[in-house]
């Protein structure tokens, strides 16, 4: 760059706080440059104008410090608590994204589709993503069944459709309710839908269609529990759009439908 625009630079690079706030006049002035030199300085940089340069300076600097997944610490602060569970998701949901396979979103969407009844269970946490699953798919007019009692999710199986998709959410895929439960679904003829992190877990045994989240170290605070539940809710998020997006027409009128149910509610 020219001599002007690097000073700009060097004064951004030494100080992005001030920066962020500063005028053109006044980071011109503390920069010993010209307020010219500092708008050429955001257009060498590929962006359409100053405050489009301190909008993604200001974006950098949100960005946590820190990378990877952290466990908390005795006595810890506010600032170092909120830093290490922002970091943990970022990475969680970075490792999903990546390692998420097309081809298996777009079988689990096709099952979905021709289910006539579709069941989601989990225990602790993944009950959570089980409910999640309820709520998007009967706005997408789906018929869905959920119950945290497996002896009624059973009984619902053996008089229910075999045509019927279950499910089956465990981050280790070792939960046995969720194993039992996957094998009785299988049992009465239902395609089974594994949602555990990535590697071996006899949920995947079991399962006709595998989805996988990445796999968070695990923590003495079990801090994983909550980089587990992003994760998944990431992959029924992605599932669902996609869902969404194929069927888009009509996804807008059972959306609507579903609307105008819940606004009778509040009249």
């Amino acid at each position: 760059m020219p001599n002007s625009e690097q000073k700009v630079g060097k004064t951004i690079l030494a100080d992005p706080n001030f920066a962020v706030k500063a005028s053109v006049q006044s980071l011109a002035k503390k920069s010993n440059a010209s307020a010219a030199a500092v708008i050429r300085f955001s257009k060498s940089l590929n962006l359409d104008s100053f405050p489009e340069l301190k909008r993604q300076l200001s974006m950098e600097l949100a960005m946590p410090k820190k990378a990877g997944y952290y466990d908390i610490e005795p006595d810890e602060s506010f600032d170092s608590i909120r830093e290490k569970l922002v970091s943990n998701m970022i990475q969680t949901t970075q490792d999903t994204a990546s390692q998420l396979k097309e081809d298996a979103i777009v079988a689990v969407c096709m099952e979905m589709e021709k289910a006539e009844t579709i069941y989601a269970y989990g225990v602790g946490a993944s009950w959570l993503i089980a409910e999640d699953i309820a709520q998007k798919w009967l706005r997408a007019g789906k018929n869905v069944f959920l119950s945290q009692d497996p002896h009624v999710l059973a009984m619902a199986f053996s008089a229910g459709k075999s045509n019927s998709v279950l499910i089956a959410i465990s981050n280790s895929g070792e939960t046995s309710e969720v194993l039992q439960l996957a094998k009785e679904a299988k049992r009465n003829g239902l395609k089974v839908v594994s949602l555990t992190r990535i590697g071996s877990n006899k949920l995947k045994t079991i399962a006709d269609f595998v989805l996988e989240t990445s796999r968070a170290p695990e923590a003495e605070l079990r801090s994983t529990a909550t980089s587990s539940r992003q994760a998944q809710l990431l992959v029924i998020d992605i599932l669902f759009y996609y869902f969404a997006s194929k069927r888009y027409e009509d996804m807008i009128t059972h959306i609507q439908k579903s609307r105008e149910a819940t606004n009778r509610f509040r009249e």
